[in-house]
């Protein structure tokens, strides 16, 4: 029997992502159109279906369709060159198992294969490295190449500083343990200074360092000048010096004010740099970080691996994640604490409407544009001329507006 089935009308790749998932240990086979691969489904009963959206004249979510009906053990993966999350959504919704962005890595591949074939006993949860980046996006693939790369250094001794930004809860942190577990092949030997405490806190943190291997100042534009200045001179004696990481959510400057950051350690912070994206930009891995996240806190309890119903995939793939993989992080941990029997439904993804006050607090355009003639209209007493200067168009385009928000000049 066939464990995997890919059904991908460019024959070139089909037998290419065959051949790669031969070599790997899966037992593989290929179709170019719908007809072969439903005989083939008939005959070899395969646990995974890797379906092509787009099949020449023939429609993936409706050869989708059949699968469920006809080969409902069959776990099928929806891949697709389009990139658009609402046909990702259109085959969750169909009953697709996850989805594949085109071109997608032939490791995307073979991972996403052995994902879905773990047994109970749960491997695969023991990142390491670089691969505590979960996911497949080319998002999440840059990340693992920076990570590598900048492990490497340049040579013996300390490794040049690294900033790692992005925006709150996209992982920095997890970036900076990455990128120390990759350089030193180690976990330990790493010290963190969340700069966010107070200045005593602080100068007792930094007076306890010894010349760790790696450094990690957490939120490091939340560190005072006294303590810039401390950390500075620690540095300075320090033998060897340790390698520093620092996380920010913003791009720094020097500036020797207050709130700035020293130009001496800006300079050694920010050799190299990393760039950790919203969520929103790593969409393809929604349901990798969601598995994760469910695997690590059914191990921790001693739970066997929950799955997740197609509504609460659908519902996780539609949600905005304004909080970033934070923010999934939270609502999986609370669909763990309300799922029955390893199952997580789409009632269990409870989301924490973070946009709810930002659509209050936010203007519309149309009342900025509102707002900002009445303002113009009120500084120049009535004179549509002057007022029209002031925001910067002409007397007709201003008349025409005026008109459309019923306004008159007084």
């Amino acid at each position: 029997m066939g464990e995997v089935l890919v059904i991908e009308d460019e024959m070139v790749l089909a037998r290419s992502i065959v051949s790669y998932l031969e070599r790997r240990g899966f037992s593989a086979d290929y179709a170019v159109d719908a007809a072969s691969a439903k005989v083939q489904c008939e005959r070899e009963a395969p646990r995974l279906v890797i379906l092509d959206y787009k099949l020449n004249e023939d429609d993936g979510l409706a050869l989708l369709d059949w699968f469920k009906t006809n080969c409902p053990e069959a776990q099928v993966i929806m891949m697709t060159g389009h990139g658009d999350v609402d046909i990702a959504v259109r085959a969750m919704k169909a009953g697709a198992r996850d989805f594949l962005v085109k071109p997608a890595p032939l490791s995307a591949v073979a991972s996403i294969a052995r994902g879905l074939m773990l047994d109970e006993r749960m491997g695969g949860l023991n990142c390491f490295g670089a691969d505590r980046i979960i996911g497949r996006s080319s998002a999440a693939n840059a990340l693992r190449r920076a990570v590598t790369r900048l492990a490497r250094g340049s040579g013996p001794g300390p490794r040049p500083g690294v900033l790692v930004v992005g925006p709150p809860g996209s992982g920095k942190f997890l970036i900076a343990q990455a990128l120390h577990e990759t350089a030193t092949g180690s976990s330990e030997g790493m010290t963190v200074l969340d700069c966010a405490l107070e200045s005593d806190e602080i100068h007792r943190c930094l007076a306890d360092i010894t010349g760790p291997s790696t450094l990690v100042l957490r939120g490091v534009s939340h560190l005072g000048m006294d303590a810039q200045s401390m950390l500075l001179r620690l540095l300075n004696r320090l033998d060897p010096q340790p390698s520093l990481i620092a996380t920010t959510e913003t791009y720094l400057t020097p500036n020797t004010g207050s709130g700035g950051i020293l130009p001496q350690l800006l300079y050694s912070i920010q050799v190299g740099w990393i760039d950790v994206p919203s969520l929103s930009d790593r969409a393809a891995d929604v349901l990798l970080i969601a598995e994760h996240v469910a695997n690590r806190v059914a191990r921790a309890a001693g739970q066997p691996r929950p799955k997740f119903t197609p509504a609460a995939r659908v519902k996780l793939l539609e949600h905005e994640w304004t909080g970033n993989v934070a923010e999934l992080v939270n609502c999986i941990e609370r669909a763990m604490l309300e799922q029955t029997d390893g199952l997580i439904e789409g009632s269990h993804i409870r989301l924490i409407d973070q946009s709810a006050e930002d659509r209050f607090s936010v203007p519309t355009l149309k009342e900025l544009e509102l707002s900002a003639i009445r303002q113009a209209l009120h500084c120049s007493k009535g004179n549509v001329s002057q007022a029209a200067t002031m925001l910067g168009i002409s007397r007709d385009t201003l008349r025409y507006r005026m008109r459309k928000f019923d306004l008159e000049a007084h």
